[in-house]
């Protein structure tokens, strides 16, 4: 049998995967999507183009991105201008294809090969991954790709490049920092604490070290120091409850987001909100520390964008695969999120401004789904979408804000539970290579 033949049911789902997001992004939505990020992205990457990325961050307007997906940029903004409207979207749609072809060689390697399909399956064809790369127009996915292969390889052992590839994700998108919560204990563990290898430690420890460096070298902004503070500048900026993330946020404040999401609009409130003697932005923090998850960082901190739960839907996509019961929680959870992205994409919003200190740079996105560039940006549409105003009323967005919380909690409980219950041994005789479970001791 030939490799092709071999994966022959893969390369189908990828496939399928592929032709749904070709079609969504240049057939039915084509030079559209959230107009005020795609433009800023058509903005960032002609100036790369025109100035390199020696003066970039003292030319471009709104520039809050770290340097990693500006390498990307980069390169898209030497392409004709006509073409980069519909070239903006690939980066992310081959980002999906990666995630996919990640979890299918994963699953198919401990669990076996039908959960290496389900997993793939299951990330391709959740409407949160296509809505955020082939309708949103957003690069998230980039960022997931560089985290899931580097916890796959932490997994595999490959301690310098895991961490090395958990780095550079965070380059791409600070929100993956939450990785390192992950990778830098289990080095620790295993070099340190089990008496592995320490040489292995230190060379860990260089690996991230030159990860972060070197990409910060050709711009101009002031190496980690500066990173540093473009990451607390970032952070300062949404001040907030909740940056239109439905979670338990939306509900509180005395003009909270359910409630002027979908009438006339209105600020975001700050997350100085007094709460029992505390301020909302302590308590949020203070509970992200005590349950100390993934899935938390969406449900529980203030600060957080509709998007934030985009990496759940990664490595979620492995437990779906082989838990009945982890399936379904990840399929609300997915239902439920897109919602929450179809709210804010369906139409232009007008909710955002008002914090003090806020906006991206005085340029363009102060409100999200507002003004974008001229020329180049004016080739980019905001995508109209159906029922729109459904998925922004109060309702509705309590109703979600609600369900997603209670899956979240749901889904961390029942992880909870795999991590102490003892595995069978009949279990580890069906999928001998189990190191990746909480509960695996081998």
């Amino acid at each position: 049998m030939t490799a092709l033949a071999k994966h022959s049911r893969f390369i189908a789902i990828l496939s399928a995967g592929l032709l749904l997001r070709v079609l969504l992004a240049f057939v039915v939505f084509p030079k559209q999507g959230f107009s005020t990020d795609m433009q800023l992205f058509a903005g960032w990457a002609t100036t790369l183009a025109r100035v390199g990325p020696g003066a970039f961050y003292a030319t471009a307007s709104g520039a809050d991105y770290p340097p990693g997906y500006m390498y990307v940029l980069w390169l898209l903004g030497n392409a004709p201008a006509s073409a980069l409207p519909l070239l903006l979207k690939v980066p992310a749609i081959v980002a999906d294809l990666g995630i996919a072809a990640v979890l299918y060689w994963a699953g198919r390697r401990w669990l076996g090969e039908r959960a290496g399909l389900a997993a793939a399956a299951l990330y391709l064809f959740i409407p949160v991954t296509w809505y955020d790369s082939a309708l949103w127009g957003q690069v998230d996915a980039v960022g997931a790709l560089l985290l899931i292969a580097s916890l796959v390889l932490l997994i595999e052992r490959h301690s310098e490049a895991a961490i090395a590839l958990a780095v550079l994700a965070i380059l791409v998108k600070p929100q993956e920092a939450i990785g390192l919560v992950i990778v830098l204990p289990v080095l620790v563990r295993r070099h340190l604490i089990l008496g592995g290898s320490r040489w292995r430690l230190l060379t860990s420890a260089l690996a991230g070290a030159a990860t972060l460096a070197l990409p910060l070298v050709p711009f101009d902004i002031g190496g980690v120091a500066g990173l540093l503070r473009l990451f607390q500048s970032d952070a300062d900026r949404y001040s907030v409850l909740t940056a239109n993330a439905f979670n338990i946020w939306a509900l509180v404040g005395s003009t909270p987001l359910a409630q002027i999401i979908g009438g006339s609009g209105g600020s975001w409130t700050p997350d100085s909100l007094a709460v029992g003697g505390t301020t909302a932005f302590i308590l949020g923090a203070s509970a992200l520390a005590g349950v100390g998850l993934v899935v938390a960082f969406y449900a529980v901190p203030t600060r957080v964008h509709e998007r934030y739960l985009f990496l759940f839907f990664t490595v979620g996509a492995l437990l779906a695969a082989e838990f009945v019961a982890a399936s379904a929680g990840y399929l609300i959870v997915g239902l439920l999120n897109a919602v929450n992205l179809h709210a804010i994409l369906g139409a232009p919003l007008s909710v955002g401004a008002g914090v003090a200190g806020f906006g991206r740079g005085g340029g363009p996105g102060v409100i999200r789904g507002g003004a974008g560039f001229s020329g180049l940006g004016a080739q980019i549409a905001s995508i109209r979408l159906p029922f729109a105003d459904l998925a922004r009323s109060e309702m509705v967005v309590a109703l979600v804000a609600l369900g997603q919380t209670a899956a979240l909690v749901a889904l961390m409980v029942a992880w909870c539970v795999l991590v102490i219950r003892p595995r069978p041994i009949a279990r580890a005789a069906k999928a001998p290579y189990v190191a990746w479970r909480p509960s695996s001791t081998s």
